[in-house]
């Protein structure tokens, strides 16, 4: 509405519209930051169907960098932990997709004695900073909620990695 509103503003009042402008933008912001909260709130149906190897493989096909993906999860964790794990790889490649200028990418998950770990790497040119944006500060916090660690090394120059361990719980 504030679009449509700005548009009809525009060739009589310029600074009135762009005022308009500036909120539209702020309120399709919000919405968005929203609609990420909520949609990482549920569970995706292919964790369900493909289980978590089988999940992480389709990130890894979706990626815009070549990605492998290694997998060695002999149980299933809980349902929670696999959400925890998938949005982590998700967000992970995301950005290595978007800002690492990478040529390749992997994701190992490994579940052994109660707890998952998940690794993404990548050989772009590094630099990943939490407090450049809210990917990196989301998924700390989402580790965070299930009691998991999550550690990020990404110097100037390359590569990056990012380590989050899981309890796997039940």
């Amino acid at each position: 509405m504030l679009l449509g509103a700005a548009r009809r503003m525009a060739a009589r009042d310029p600074a009135g519209a762009d005022e308009l402008l500036e909120r539209a933008q702020s309120a399709a912001e919000q919405a968005l930051a929203e609609l990420r909260s909520v949609a990482r709130g549920i569970l995706p149906p292919v964790l369900a169907d493909r289980g978590l190897a089988g999940a992480l493989s389709g990130l890894a096909a979706d990626c815009g960098v070549p990605c492998r993906v290694e997998a060695d999860v002999p149980e299933r964790c809980a349902a929670s932990v696999e959400a925890t794990a998938y949005f982590v790889a998700a967000e992970a490649l995301t950005n290595v997709a978007k800002h690492s200028g990478a040529a390749r990418s992997s994701v190992t998950v490994r579940a052994r004695g109660g707890r998952l770990r998940l690794l993404v790497e990548d050989d772009g040119r590094g630099g990943a900073d939490e407090d450049g944006g809210s990917g990196l500060t989301g998924i700390r916090r989402r580790v965070a909620a299930l009691d998991g660690t999550l550690r990020l090394t990404s110097p100037p120059g390359g590569p990056t990695t990012l380590e989050v361990d899981l309890p796997c719980g039940r």
